[in-house]
């Protein structure tokens, strides 16, 4: 099929024409204004030109090999306002009503392979999935996150995401049991 529609033309826009920028071009018929004879201004001496400031070390390239752990920054315990559970219930509640699949994803660097940092690197990267995706129940009107589920992948060359994922649920309490 053979397509031979005519090309669609952009429209001239309405108004004046834009003016150049910049000064104004002297013709060569039009004399050329004199130019003032700079004039000497009592003042300090000027400064003298400052020397560029040195470009700070690369940082150190971090080994393939494993190295020993050196102090490496402890995880925090992180709260949430819900309950995230890796199991389907929540211990003396019932689920009222499954809203949906809620998801949290956290992206981390590819490249700190044997760092000493990694296990805290890894914790905090689970940690903001994990929050992303409460946020996410949150906003679905749910009471808790049953049935959490952790799963990562290769975004890119240097990029890994790590997701977190559950039900959003409404719950409400079993008959005897105070909460």
């Amino acid at each position: 099929m053979d397509d031979t529609r005519p090309v669609p033309r952009p429209m001239p826009r309405p108004g004046p024409r834009p003016r150049p920028v910049g000064p104004r071009p002297i013709m060569p018929s039009q004399p050329q204004p004199p130019r003032p004879e700079p004039t000497a201004v009592p003042g300090p001496a000027p400064e003298p030109p400052r020397q560029p400031t040195p470009a700070p070390a690369p940082p150190e390239p971090i080994s393939p090999q494993p190295q020993r752990d050196v102090d490496p920054r402890k995880p925090r315990f992180v709260t949430y306002h819900i309950p995230r559970c890796t199991t389907d219930d929540v211990p003396g509640r019932e689920v009222e009503a499954a809203l949906g699949v809620v998801i949290g994803i956290a992206t981390r660097p590819r490249d700190m392979a044997h760092h000493p940092e990694m296990g805290f690197i890894n914790t905090a990267a689970r940690q903001d999935a994990v929050g992303a995706m409460v946020q996410q129940a949150q906003e679905a009107g749910a009471d808790a996150v049953v049935g959490v589920r952790f799963d990562n992948g290769k975004v890119s060359e240097t990029v890994s995401e790590l997701t977190a994922y559950g039900t959003a649920v409404r719950l409400r309490s079993v008959e005897g049991d105070q909460i």
